[in-house]
């Protein structure tokens, strides 16, 4: 086994010990023959299913203290706040994109389309596509 490999596995049974069980970080490392300031480093922010409402990336528990406060945080904005003020990833697979106020007052006069509608406007963007690949192809002949 490789170092690289060994070291995967270091990290893997580290995190698996901090977020999958009771035991202290002094019994982790003390079971893993490591200092408590080389299994910090090993462990990485567990995510969790939440979408930042600053930049809509996934928020995660820092530790495992956040994690039983419901503190998230977001590693690329640097966001922070409770679980409660972050957006739902999943459901229909969209992410809230946040908007200016202007946009999003300018959406709400907007009446929502009707299932017709998607239709049509589904089958416009299909034949639109069809017609830019069969031109594209005709090109290269």
């Amino acid at each position: 086994m490789s170092g690289a490999d060994a070291d995967r596995r270091a990290e893997a049974k580290a995190n698996d010990l901090y977020w999958g069980s009771d035991l202290s970080v002094n019994q982790i490392a003390e079971e893993m023959e490591l200092s408590k300031s080389v299994l910090y480093g090993l462990i990485r922010p567990r995510p969790t299913g939440l979408a930042c409402p600053e930049c809509a990336e996934e928020l995660v528990h820092a530790n495992r203290t956040a994690r039983e406060r419901s503190l998230v945080a977001c590693s690329a904005c640097g966001w922070e706040g409770a679980e409660d003020d972050a957006d739902t990833v999943g459901g229909e697979g969209i992410v809230p994109f946040p908007v200016p106020e202007e946009v999003a007052a300018a959406e709400a006069e907007v009446p929502a389309p009707d299932g017709r509608s998607r239709i049509m406007l589904g089958g416009a963007l299909l034949g639109a596509a069809a017609g830019l690949a069969l031109v594209l192809w005709a090109r290269r002949r």
